[in-house]
């Protein structure tokens, strides 16, 4: 009798300690162990101090307590990518390595490019009348590839790129549909991130190279030059860039010099502006002196139109669309889709 009520009171006492548990805060002691009820020789006694261990509120596992946000941990939000970053990876967040292909220059396809005054001056030695029409199709691929990055610890990047633009005759039967010009545009430069304010706006990079630019042809339509280059980019947020580009030209002997006076109209310079609203893009790219003589003005818009397909609308004006045309003044647009535009 003694031993069972011994034994009964040793339950009473542990059930009173889980109800004090349960009502009592965190920093009061803790509940009874499993061990505490198997001690328990009432099978009802022993199932409930059972269900009050279950309850009890258990200390999150480890790997919960680690896997904090970086932001809750620092109280600082993630840098925010921008276009210019992306496109020139200029933060670690937008690091991709080395030796695979990157966006460059925009890449697209118009479908119909018309000029109101064709350069038919290169075309006359070979043909008797005015051939070439006025509408073609005009299209570029651009892409470039990191070789070096971080170079000696400098956060500078060394790149390779290349632009080919094409004008073809497609529609033009009369000779055969040709492509009447291409340029090649071979290029390599070193990318410095930088980060300062100018004018409101935030200098991202400057971009130090040399660039040869020709036509592929023989005399008369070889068309040819080289150049060194320094490029700088700025943004205002997330949504407007421009990129200031001087440049220097490479002389070359008179006798091998297929177009000595292309500064006087392509100039010495180009400044691209662009601005992002929604999916839409609009740029404004200029090239003339710093006489502010001739020059060359391009107008564009891509816009929405399937999936990661845009649709672009091209206009220019001026002198040196392409290289076959540098000394000659026309009128052009055209419209197609892009696949890669300024941002």
């Amino acid at each position: 009798m003694h031993k069972n009520t011994s034994a009964s009171l040793r339950a009473v006492l542990c059930l009173a300690v889980l109800g004090m548990a349960s009502a009592t805060p965190a920093q009061a002691a803790a509940p009874a162990s499993l061990a505490d009820c198997a001690a328990i020789p009432e099978d009802a006694a022993r199932l409930r101090c059972y269900d009050q261990v279950a309850r009890a509120p258990r200390p999150a596992p480890a790997e919960d307590v680690v896997a904090i946000s970086p932001v809750a941990a620092t109280g600082k939000a993630a840098a925010q990518v921008t276009p210019l970053s992306a496109r020139w990876e200029l933060d670690p967040e937008s690091q991709k390595g080395v030796w695979s292909f990157r966006p460059h220059k925009p890449s697209y396809f118009l479908f119909g490019r018309y000029t109101d005054d064709v350069n038919i001056d290169p075309y006359i030695i070979k043909f008797d009348e005015d051939v070439i029409d006025d509408v073609e199709v005009k299209f570029q691929l651009s892409f470039k590839v990191k070789a070096l990055e971080d170079m000696f610890g400098s956060n500078a990047d060394l790149w390779f790129g290349y632009t080919q633009q094409s004008n073809w005759q497609l529609y033009n039967d009369d000779i055969s549909s040709p492509f009447r010009e291409t340029n090649y545009e071979p290029e390599v430069f070193v990318s410095f991130p930088t980060r300062y304010d100018l004018l409101g706006l935030t200098g991202r990079f400057v971009n130090v190279g040399f660039v040869h630019q020709s036509n592929g042809r023989s005399d008369p339509l070889s068309r040819s030059w080289n150049r060194l280059y320094a490029q700088f980019g700025f943004e205002y947020g997330d949504n407007f860039s421009l990129l200031f580009k001087p440049w220097y030209r490479i002389e070359e002997d008179g006798d091998d010099d297929d177009n000595p006076d292309i500064t006087d109209f392509v100039g010495d310079f180009e400044l691209l502006a662009s601005y992002r609203l929604g999916g839409h893009t609009l740029s404004a790219l200029g090239r003339t002196s710093f006489e502010l003589e001739h020059g060359f003005l391009q107008l564009d818009w891509t816009f929405p139109l399937y999936q990661n397909l845009k649709g672009y609308v091209q206009a220019t004006t001026g002198y040196g669309e392409s290289l076959l045309d540098y000394n000659h003044q026309q009128n052009t647009i055209g419209i197609g889709i892009s696949l890669v535009d300024w941002m």
